[in-house]
């Protein structure tokens, strides 16, 4: 098995999934999680949408070590699979780049269209306050691990990305 056919499956498995779980570190080093949707990218950064003061967006500010979790719900153990994810996480930097993130999460999103038309347009009346005070985060990968249990109880496939992407 290549890390081609690895990549290839890591792939298939984010674009079938929204949810991730983020893990941080917190301010005494205790761990931390938070759901979160995310949209993912050609090289596999996965970009979020979280307001600046959540519990996980000031700890990212303070240490950018992650770990994250994609996975089905009400899965029978025979056909667990799931994605484990390391690496590091930042707010999106530039106006490129947010505009980058705002397109993959408004094709992912269909209510977030609005995002790339007026800033309103059709998006959700609850969510334009939230959005707005919302910024982008990308969490770029060094390790993923798939665990796919269909393939033979305990099956795993792992590959560290190559060097960190800009992109």
């Amino acid at each position: 098995m290549t890390m081609s056919d690895s990549r290839r499956r890591v792939r298939e498995f984010l674009d079938r999934h929204d949810t991730m779980t983020l893990a941080t570190v917190g301010p005494s080093g205790e761990a931390r999680a938070a759901a979160v949707f995310y949209a993912v990218d050609d090289e596999l950064n996965l970009y979020f949408l979280s307001s600046p003061d959540s519990r996980h967006s000031l700890d990212l500010q303070r240490d950018p070590r992650v770990a994250a979790t994609i996975q089905a719900d009400g899965q029978d153990w025979r056909e667990i699979c799931g994605l484990q994810i390391e690496g590091t996480a930042h707010l999106v930097a530039g106006a490129s780049e947010t505009v980058r993130a705002a397109r993959l999460f408004a094709r992912r999103f269909d209510f977030l269209q609005g995002l790339l038309d007026d800033g309103v347009g059709e998006v959700p009346v609850a969510l334009r306050g939230p959005l707005a005070e919302s910024r982008f985060h990308v969490l770029r990968p060094a390790r993923f691990r798939l665990i796919d249990n269909a393939r033979g109880f305990g099956h795993k496939e792992e590959f560290r990305v190559d060097g960190p992407s800009d992109g």
